[in-house]
């Protein structure tokens, strides 16, 4: 149903999937670029303007993720007022006993909620990953915050590549900027972002968001009434109390 997108000025997605965690590899060919970029002219360039300090990086990606967060906030918003709107005419229909519209404006409404489903998972782990970073700067465990961080990221911006392009790609330079950070805040090979830990912790990250997206998504979004429930007579308050 491309109205439910329209509507509210988002894009639809052609498939809306999740980069599967065999995929970092690629993620980071594309990402970092050609091993050229490790030249000597690259080498020189930091020598002559080093990126910020690891600390600067972060808080800077934290205040990042939070503009993201208001912008699927918003996203959100105009989704909720969007389903109101069409759950009113479904239960209209339902009342007037035109089962066919009802059921068009009802599949309207599945469209929205499965843009609404996959928006929250995104803000509800963008949360998550916030209190990674947050984590990151205040105990200065760097590595083990930021790699499953960075991963779970990745992830959940494949979630709305074709939704909301915008901030994917503000998630993209987020991503970039981590892994810089990563870097440079240790001397030693950095946490290989394949790894068992790595892996089970961004995992974790993007479950948990799954969970209290899907709990959300019950509480600002009323469940459909059936055609019965449509047409059964409205009991008074004197009838409701002797039951």
């Amino acid at each position: 149903m491309l109205q439910a997108y329209t509507q509210i000025g988002l894009a639809k997605p052609n498939d809306i999937t999740v980069p599967s965690m065999s995929k970092t590899e690629e993620w980071a060919r594309r990402w970092a670029g050609p091993e050229e970029e490790a030249s000597l002219a690259k080498r020189l360039r930091e020598v002559i303007s080093p990126p910020p300090p690891v600390k600067q990086q972060i808080v800077s990606a934290l205040y990042k993720i939070g503009a993201q967060i208001n912008k699927l906030d918003y996203s959100l918003a105009k989704l909720q007022s969007y389903d109101k709107m069409l759950f009113e005419k479904t239960v209209n229909a339902l009342v007037e006993g035109d089962k066919s519209k009802a059921a068009m404006y009802a599949n309207e409404v599945a469209e929205v909620r499965k843009m609404a489903r996959v928006i929250m998972t995104v803000r509800y782990a963008l949360e998550r990953v916030k209190l990674r970073l947050e984590t990151a700067v205040i105990f200065g465990d760097v590595q083990a915050n930021l790699a499953p961080a960075i991963v779970a990221l990745r992830q959940v911006a494949g979630y709305i590549k074709g939704m909301i392009p915008d901030v994917f790609a503000e998630l993209v330079e987020i991503d970039e900027n981590l892994q810089v950070a990563m870097l440079q805040a240790t001397t030693q090979a950095p946490i290989p972002l394949e790894s068992t830990y790595v892996t089970e912790e961004a995992q974790r990250i993007l479950r948990d968001a799954s969970i209290v997206a899907e709990q959300r998504l019950k509480e600002a979004f009323p469940e459909l009434p059936t055609f019965e429930k449509a047409q059964a007579p409205l009991k008074t308050p004197s009838e409701e109390s002797t039951k």
